[in-house]
């Protein structure tokens, strides 16, 4: 009979195999062709690759309903194939420099000396904000006094760094997307994400497809606008795409606005964006992929762990102090990501990884609850014996550990600018945490070397979370995340290799009794059976 890990796997990939197909069928679509009886093609107006357009930006401020938009840039000569990038100023109306209005700007693409310019009927006109009111970040600065961080975006005196009211910002970056080949769509099934950027020339012919980009808008991108500001800069990019990528950015638009109703913060949003964004297809592909199977092997981790914790009645063999350090680092890793406004991708893993940590702790010093108070239970002497050795080989990790722990936050006081003191306990807090809290797995490799075996630690959850591990080395480079959080997921793939090490060399003894009480009878049974027969002394 299959486990139910193997069933899962097996969902997994088929549901791989249906997002895959989804995915392809997008990118990928069916041309119209006039063969078909039941086919009304739309055939684009002018040929792409050939016919050249004139391209033009307008702006206003839109709290000033029927104000005439403000001509700011003009590209000519354009062929919608061609890719090109331009930085330009643009004058800022005084609503938007006092904090008063949001910015548009108005895009008019048109066939190249059309008689009546942007009012040509074969004009094409699509309209984007380029600001957003966001609260100032808080500045970085050397806490001894050595003066503020010269990074920062803000202005010196700015109104916003005056207070905690939301104020203007620019988007520095304009990205439009253009359909690079001709298409025949058919109209009887058009694609709905596509409608709301098609003009129709006539019956059975679509003018040019433009799209001013929302997905590719980033909050680093965003500046701060001040009262003393008139102009601010602008970098447009004009990037053509295919028909597949086209109608996959549009479906992904509108999927990442909808993350704001379920709380997610713009730069969790961001962190989305990116991975559709700014990722190859086929590695894009790979990466859904990998996270349906991180997912799979995320919750046959926590099964295990769970179920391996829960039979556990003597902590034989378990490093408490490995435990409890897990507890302590897990607890500061959340602080630190939220400090650093990491996404909730990656924090909230995190939170249930510490709630986890916390009821191991409770298993380890077999501490339980009830409404009468807190209850220890007495230990055993081999569950004292694996005391002494963690305690052994934990006094040996000090004399490494509290070097490097106090002149770590040293340095990082004396040379590093933080937004305050809390941001610097923090930082300094999770750098000793993720430079060197794998020197905290000692005691339990200590233990492990004295006892010669590693029977007593749970593998199959630590088999599934190895797995996990490689899957987090490719997360590490395309999830925004703090680059020590980022290294750390290197540092885990060392740990295992370690564990893996001292499973070769100290394998299960089948002949004798381990830790746990149990022998293993090699002999087959009487009955036929497959398998080996535990004898529980």
């Amino acid at each position: 009979m299959p486990s139910f890990g193997g069933v899962l796997i097996s969902l997994a990939c088929i549901y791989v195999a249906y997002v895959g197909y989804q995915f392809l069928s997008i990118f990928y679509p069916k041309e119209c062709t006039a063969s078909s009886s039941t086919a009304y093609c739309l055939q684009p107006a002018f040929p792409l690759g050939k016919a050249k357009f004139t391209l033009e930006l307008y702006g206003r401020a839109s709290a000033v309903p029927g104000t005439k938009a403000e001509f700011i840039f003009a590209e000519r000569s354009l062929k919608l194939t061609e890719p090109f990038e331009r930085t330009f100023s643009v004058p800022l109306p005084v609503q938007v420099v006092k904090n008063a209005s949001d910015y548009q700007i108005t895009l008019a693409l048109f066939p190249e000396g059309a008689s009546h310019g942007v009012h040509s009927p074969d004009a094409v006109h699509s309209t984007i904000t380029v600001t957003a009111f966001r609260k100032p970040g808080a500045r970085a600065r050397n806490l001894l006094g050595a003066g503020e961080d010269s990074s920062s975006k803000l202005g010196v005196g700015s109104e916003s760094a005056k207070s905690d009211s939301p104020w203007i910002h620019w988007r520095s970056v304009l990205t439009i997307n253009s359909l690079n080949s001709p298409f025949a769509f058919d109209r009887n099934a058009f694609p709905p994400e596509l409608q709301h950027l098609v003009k129709l020339q006539s019956q059975d012919a679509y003018l040019p497809i433009i799209s001013a980009s929302r997905l590719s808008f980033k909050e680093a991108d965003l500046v701060q606008v001040n009262s003393t500001d008139t102009r601010a800069l602008l970098t447009l990019r004009f990037e053509p795409v295919s028909i597949g990528q086209l109608r996959l950015l549009q479906t992904l638009e509108l999927s990442v606005e909808s993350l704001k109703s379920f709380g997610f913060r713009d730069t969790d949003i961001d962190d989305v964006k990116a991975i559709f964004n700014d990722t190859n297809f086929y590695l894009l592909l790979l990466t859904i992929f990998v996270s349906v199977f991180h997912l799979v092997f995320d919750f046959l981790a926590f099964k295990n762990d769970i179920a391996f914790w829960r039979q556990m009645d003597r902590s034989v063999g378990i490093s408490s102090t490995a435990v409890l350090w897990r507890c302590i680092s897990g607890f500061v890793v959340l602080l630190y990501l939220a400090e650093e406004k990491t996404s909730l991708l990656v924090v909230a893993p995190a939170a249930v990884q510490l709630v986890i940590e916390l009821w191991k702790l409770s298993k380890v010093f077999k501490v339980s609850i009830s409404f009468r108070g807190l209850a220890w239970a007495p230990r055993s002497e081999a569950e004292r014996k694996t005391g002494a050795l963690d305690s052994q080989g934990t006094r040996y990790l000090s004399y490494v550990m509290l070097p490097l722990c106090a002149g770590a936050p040293i340095y990082s006081l004396m040379y590093v600018p933080h937004k305050s003191w809390y941001s610097w306990t923090i930082n300094s807090m999770a750098n000793c945490v993720y430079a060197f809290g794998f020197l905290f797995m000692t005691p339990q490799l200590f233990i492990n070397y004295k006892m010669k075996s590693v029977a007593h630690l749970p593998w199959k959850a630590l088999t599934y979370k190895a797995f996990n591990t490689f899957i987090d080395d490719l997360f590490a480079f395309i999830i925004r995340m703090p680059t020590a959080h980022r290294l750390a997921c290197f540092r885990d793939d060392v740990i295992f290799i370690i564990y893996m090490y001292q499973r070769w060399l100290y394998p299960v003894d089948k002949s004798r009794t381990n830790e746990f009480g149990q022998s293993f009878d090699e002999a087959e049974p009487s009955s036929g059976d497959a398998g080996d027969k535990v004898k529980s002394e």
